[in-house]
C-alpha cells in the first residue's frame, strides 16, 4: 500500500527536478518578453516562428531560426535586448581609423578588435587584439583580460572578402558573443554582424547593435533589401 507521505515526497521530488535549469531548453512562448531559463541556450516556439535564445550580462539574444506563423501561439520579441547602454557610433569610427592607420591598402593585414563593457568606468571600450596578422588571417590574443569580457569580436577582412569564412566559423565556434567583419577599410568600408551561440550562427542587422557612422555600409541590411525587391 502506497502511503500518502510517499506520494507527497514523489511529487515534491518531481517538482524539484523540473525546477533545475536545463543546459539546453525547449519551450513554448506564453508572453511577448520571455526570460531565458536555460543555462546555455533554448529554443522557443512562438506565434512568429522558432527562435534561438540565450542571455549574458550585456544582452539577451532572441534570434530567428525560422519565420513561420504558428496559429494559437503568442508572438514574441525578435532581436537583441540590451542590458547596457547601446554602443555609440564613435566606437566604430575609432576602430575604422585604427585599421586604416595600421597598414596601407597595398600592405593589408587583418586585425581583431574586442568591444567590451568596462565595469569600472561604466562605458563601452575597445582594444586591438590580433596576433600573427597577415593578409587573410589573424587570431585574437585570448590571453588578454579583455578577451574574456568581450561581447563583440570584430576582425578586418581583405578587400572584397564580404562574408565570414570557413576559418571564421571554426575560430568562432564554442562562444556566445557577437561577431563581425569589417571589409574594405581603405575604400567604401562595409560591415557584417552575426551572433554566435556556441555552435550556431545567425546573421543580423547592425541596427540591433548600434547606429553605424555615416559611410559604413551594413551588408546584411543591403542584402535584406535586395531580397525584398526580388
Amino acid at each position: 500500500m502506497i502511503q500518502d507521505s510517499d506520494i507527497c515526497n514523489n511529487h515534491l521530488w518531481t517538482e524539484a527536478i523540473q525546477r533545475i535549469p536545463k543546459f539546453v531548453g525547449h519551450r513554448i512562448a506564453e508572453q511577448r518578453c520571455e526570460t531565458v531559463e536555460a543555462i546555455m541556450y533554448e529554443y522557443l516556439l512562438a506565434g512568429n516562428g522558432l527562435l534561438l535564445r540565450a542571455a549574458r550580462e550585456e544582452f539577451t539574444a532572441s534570434l530567428p531560426i525560422a519565420y513561420r506563423e504558428v496559429k494559437g501561439l503568442r508572438e514574441t520579441f525578435v532581436g537583441l535586448r540590451w542590458h547596457r547602454p547601446r554602443i555609440t557610433s564613435a566606437i566604430w569610427d575609432e576602430i575604422l581609423m585604427h585599421a586604416r592607420n595600421s597598414h596601407t591598402a597595398t600592405d593589408f593585414k587583418e586585425n581583431v578588435y574586442l568591444i567590451y563593457w568596462d565595469k569600472v568606468r561604466s562605458m563601452w571600450r575597445w582594444r586591438a587584439a590580433g596576433r600573427n596578422n597577415s593578409w587573410a588571417a589573424t587570431i585574437a590574443d585570448d590571453q588578454l583580460p579583455e578577451y574574456a569580457d568581450a561581447c563583440i569580436e570584430l576582425h578586418t577582412h581583405p578587400p572584397g572578402a564580404l562574408n565570414f569564412s570557413g576559418a571564421d566559423d571554426i575560430d568562432e565556434s564554442g562562444k556566445f558573443r557577437i561577431f563581425g567583419i569589417l571589409v574594405d577599410v581603405h575604400d567604401k568600408p562595409k560591415i557584417r554582424f552575426r551572433c554566435g551561440i556556441y555552435d550556431q550562427f545567425v546573421q543580423m542587422p547592425a541596427s540591433w547593435i548600434s547606429v553605424l557612422p555615416k559611410g559604413i555600409v551594413d551588408l546584411n541590411e543591403v542584402e535584406s533589401l535586395l531580397q525584398m525587391m526580388l
